[in-house]
């Protein structure tokens, strides 16, 4: 079984021996679209006097950021959040040894949702903008920015307006270029980057998660089909210098899907989505094709793995193979929720995964089906 490892990082800095001796338990949420957030469990108690002790006091009143990082086996540390301490929670109990005080994390996100502002952004790629966006906040240090397409009259036109948050802005650029918009852990303390990219379409270095035979890693998976989700997607333009019409359409199929088969209601059909009027500042084609998208996953899937014996660490955003399932549900899917939870003796895994297909069945020679299934 491979062992587990974590590393805590306070203000950017190793903790000690006796600040992680402190902390009783660690919890990290990471999900698509939603800023991380971490949970330290810190015991608190009182002295013979009766009085609350101020033992754990540096490390509850005076550290400003948290970093958290977790290595199995002999794979390298992998950093699950990076960001500002938001709150201070505790809960006293008469009862002995029920008296703890919890830190609330949440990553670099934070200082991109704090204050709502104006702005405009002229003649800029959607992606330039991100960017822009990203770099004003100090606690950013780097970004990784896939550019957009400029929309039909090119990008003298273009015209971008923020009336809300930077992050609220990002994402919404995001979404209409079938992009996410988030930010993750770089690799030192306090270097955090902002990202906007599309999905990906194939695993990176994530191990199987396998349900059944010598090599089973999971404890319990279970999937939905939302029939309803997947939709046509049809979008109309209006040149105001000629008055023409244009139209751009896109269906499930269109994109790259995660399987052979693309999603469809009980009876093969799919709805129909028509969007309102494109104003010109992103290309009607790219927007009908990111709702279409989104709509497309509509097969998800949620479980945990078992204790010490998955050898990897899940997190959204990744794709993951999953095995020993019924054929259909076999193959690849996105990881769009990570629970993590760590203790002195334990680390555990919950996730959520979503899916755009299914495979093509029991008897396909395009599943790998682990040896050893009873």
């Amino acid at each position: 079984m491979p062992a587990t490892v974590y590393r805590l990082f306070l203000d950017d800095a190793p903790a000690s021996r006796a600040q992680l001796d402190l902390v009783e338990r660690i919890t990290v949420e990471q999900e698509i679209d939603v800023a991380c957030e971490a949970k330290l469990e810190v015991p608190i108690c009182t002295d013979d006097t009766g009085a609350w002790s101020d033992e754990n006091a540096t490390l509850l009143t005076q550290v400003r950021r948290v970093r958290v990082e977790v290595k199995v086996g002999d794979a390298d540390f992998v950093p699950l959040i990076d960001g500002p301490v938001v709150t201070i929670e505790s809960t006293m109990s008469a009862t002995p040894g029920q008296s703890t005080a919890t830190i609330v994390v949440n990553d670099d996100t934070f200082y991109l949702t704090r204050i709502e502002e104006q702005a405009r952004f002229d003649g800029m790629l959607d992606s330039d903008v991100a960017d822009q966006l990203f770099r004003d906040a100090t606690q950013i240090a780097d970004t990784q920015i896939e550019p957009t397409t400029a929309p039909p009259a090119g990008t003298a036109n273009a015209v971008v307006v923020q009336r809300d948050t930077a992050m609220a802005t990002i994402q919404r650029l995001a979404a209409r270029n079938g992009m996410h918009a988030y930010v993750r852990p770089g690799d030192d303390p306090g270097a955090s980057v902002g990202v906007f990219m599309r999905l990906p379409t194939a695993t990176d270095r994530l191990e199987p998660l396998v349900l059944l035979g010598a090599d089973r890693n999971l404890a319990t998976f279970s999937s939905q089909n939302d029939s309803a989700s997947p939709a046509k997607v049809t979008i109309f333009s209006l040149d105001p210098l000629d008055g023409s019409t244009s139209s751009a359409s896109a269906t499930p199929s269109d994109g790259d899907l995660l399987g052979s088969d693309p999603p469809a209601a009980a009876d093969g059909q799919v709805g129909t989505v028509i969007l309102p009027p494109s104003d010109g500042s992103v290309d009607p084609q790219t927007q009908a094709n990111a709702l279409a998208d989104r709509a497309a996953y509509a097969f998800n899937a949620s479980g945990s793995v078992v204790s010490d014996c998955y050898p990897s660490v899940l997190r959204p955003y990744h794709v993951v193979t999953v095995l020993g399932v019924d054929g259909k549900h076999s193959g690849d899917w996105l990881i769009l929720h990570v629970t993590h939870a760590l203790d002195r003796s334990v680390y555990t895994q919950a996730f959520k995964l979503g899916r755009n297909a299914t495979s093509a069945g029991a008897g396909s020679s395009a599943i790998a089906v682990p040896a050893g299934i009873l």
